[in-house]
């Protein structure tokens, strides 16, 4: 049986009382998820650990049933979103052209430059160091104001902290061995903090900027950088679970990930569109992912989740269908609870979770929603998702079973025939 994951990004959210003491899920008239959900066995989800905020990436690993210990990066994961090659001796990062002061150290007064032109963002790449010390350096644009900085060299560790405090009205931060005493982080770091020197002097006295500053925009006189990783050894997705599977999403963030998983990808360009590709595609495994519903928490009024909300479920009617006549087998959830409110950009509680299909052993929840979701019968952590899945739909291995060189957690498709 087909299983489709549809994916609510950010789906978790806090109580307001803009909304009567409900969350923005609570708040919604949602007849669908919750026509779901009066057939669905239903619980809560803890991503990874008890208030960890989690970012997508992140998430999304955890949830395919990857360990945190393999997770290479994010740095990793932009990279191949932007189809860069990801070489072996290279530690790649994200980057963003901000604009900061001197005030007692570089202040932050804007995180991403505002209105920088593509045309102003190639003539200022020009000035980036291209080496220092014993590694190359690379920058590359992805979206925007946004980039993949590159960092080459044979002692080269992605064990580096960043220097993007990642918050309004803070300082660039020095950049330092992260969890590392080796030689490698110590000599990456120092050789970043020197490029990010030079950076600043050579844009602050670019031309560009100068020009800026006299027509009254802001400058763009520092390179942020954040999310160190590196090339990855992974089992792909259908070798660890032995499901054929690809991500349906309108997403670049997903894009990377498909291809560190080694997923297809398929673009929607709205929604609606994604659902019929779901249903319509020919994989064991389908990861429906929107962003609406994080995008919509970012602008910080509730009201706007609650109508993301309300939007989406009235396009998950297919869905509903195919999944109460089990044609397919449902999950609904979200990847980590982000506020709509207040100044956290996510944060650590609980999501609601439910299956829907055959093997499901249907519980009393009427309405899906982050409270009501707590009186079902699932309690689960993120890492349990995959195994779950395979068990309800008749995949899943005998424990301990040697079918093979490698422990699976599946039943395999092909196994190694013994010949007389």
């Amino acid at each position: 049986m087909k299983i489709v994951l549809l994916l609510l990004d950010g789906l978790g959210d806090r109580p307001h009382s803009i909304l009567k003491g409900k969350t923005p899920l609570e708040y919604a008239n949602t007849p669908n998820l919750d026509r779901l959900c009066k057939n669905a066995e239903t619980g809560i989800m803890i991503p990874w650990k008890q208030g960890l905020p989690l970012g997508t990436e992140v998430a999304h690993f955890i949830l395919f049933g990857y360990d945190m210990k393999e997770f290479p990066g994010r740095g990793i994961i932009n990279a191949l979103s932007r189809d860069v090659e990801i070489e072996e001796k290279a530690v790649y990062l994200c980057t963003s052209w901000a604009w900061v002061e001197e005030k007692d150290g570089l202040f932050i007064e804007e995180r991403f430059t505002e209105d920088l032109s593509t045309e102003e963002i190639l003539e200022l790449m020009k000035l980036l160091p291209k080496s220092v010390n014993n590694y190359s350096f690379k920058w590359q644009q992805s979206i925007g104001i946004h980039g993949v900085l590159e960092i080459k060299g044979e002692n080269i560790s992605s064990d580096i902290s960043d220097s993007d405090p990642f918050y309004d009205n803070s300082y660039v931060m020095t950049v330092e061995p992260f969890e590392s005493n080796s030689s490698s982080a110590i000599e990456t770091a120092e050789a970043l903090n020197i490029f990010l020197k030079k950076v600043y002097r050579a844009l602050n006295a670019s031309e560009i900027n100068q020009k800026r500053k006299q027509n009254g925009k802001q400058p763009a006189n520092f390179l942020l950088t954040k999310w160190a990783g590196r090339k990855p050894d992974l089992l792909n997705f259908e070798e660890k679970h032995g499901l054929k599977a690809c991500i349906v999403s309108s997403g670049i963030l997903m894009y990377g990930i498909a291809k560190l998983l080694g997923m297809d990808f398929i673009k929607y360009n709205s929604f609606s569109e994604g659902v019929n590709l779901a249903l319509k595609s020919d994989y064991d495994f389908i990861h429906l992912h929107t962003k609406e519903t994080d995008e919509a928490a970012h602008t910080k009024d509730p009201r706007n989740k609650v109508k993301v909300l309300e939007e989406i479920d009235s396009q998950i009617g297919p869905l509903v269908e195919s999944a109460l006549n089990e044609d397919i087998f449902l999950v609904v959830t979200g990847d980590h609870t982000t506020p709509s409110f207040g100044p956290m950009i996510h944060s650590g509680e609980p999501v609601p979770i439910m299956f829907i299909g055959k093997n499901t052993r249907v519980d009393y929840v009427d309405t899906f929603g982050e409270r009501s979701c707590t009186r079902g019968s699932i309690r689960m952590y993120g890492s349990d998702l995959m195994q779950m899945l395979l068990n309800y739909t008749d995949r899943a291995q005998f424990y301990n079973y040697r079918q093979g060189s490698k422990q699976l957690n599946h039943i395999p498709k092909k196994i190694n025939k013994f010949c007389p």
